[in-house]
């Protein structure tokens, strides 16, 4: 299903986006820039929305992508965003959203190489942009 395929580029997508919004960034930055949080947090609600749409039949043939704990952390940053504990968001944001980036970049390129080969050059043409 092309569908899903596109899920998993938004899945990337946001994930790239949160490691740009956190290059650099020390934990006492992290820990006063509203902005910034929300900003990483709109990003892994982005993650769990794609996360929804990908089908059991993928979900069971990756069991090393945490699927429900992935669903389950949107759920936590929307619905409980006033007593969020934002070392966790942090960590999750900085150690398991790579994880995650590389996990579904292979996947993708496996289940759907035309996306990923259209991925790859938008993320090239980006890159060589120079502004």
């Amino acid at each position: 299903m092309q569908r899903e395929g596109l899920y998993l580029v938004d899945i990337i997508e946001a994930a790239r986006k949160i490691a740009s919004y956190l290059d650099g960034v020390s934990p006492e930055v992290w820990a006063a820039d509203s902005m910034r949080r929300d900003a990483v947090v709109w990003q892994l609600s982005i993650i769990g929305e794609a996360v929804a749409g990908i089908s059991d039949e993928t979900r069971d043939s990756t069991p090393e992508i945490p699927w429900k704990l992935i669903r389950g952390l949107r759920n936590n940053v929307v619905h409980r965003y006033f007593s969020v504990d934002w070392k966790i968001v942090h960590t999750a944001a900085t150690v398991n959203v790579p994880d995650l980036e590389r996990q579904v970049r292979d996947l993708l390129q496996h289940a759907y190489p035309d996306l990923f080969e259209r991925l790859q050059e938008e993320e090239s043409r980006v890159s060589s942009d120079p502004s």
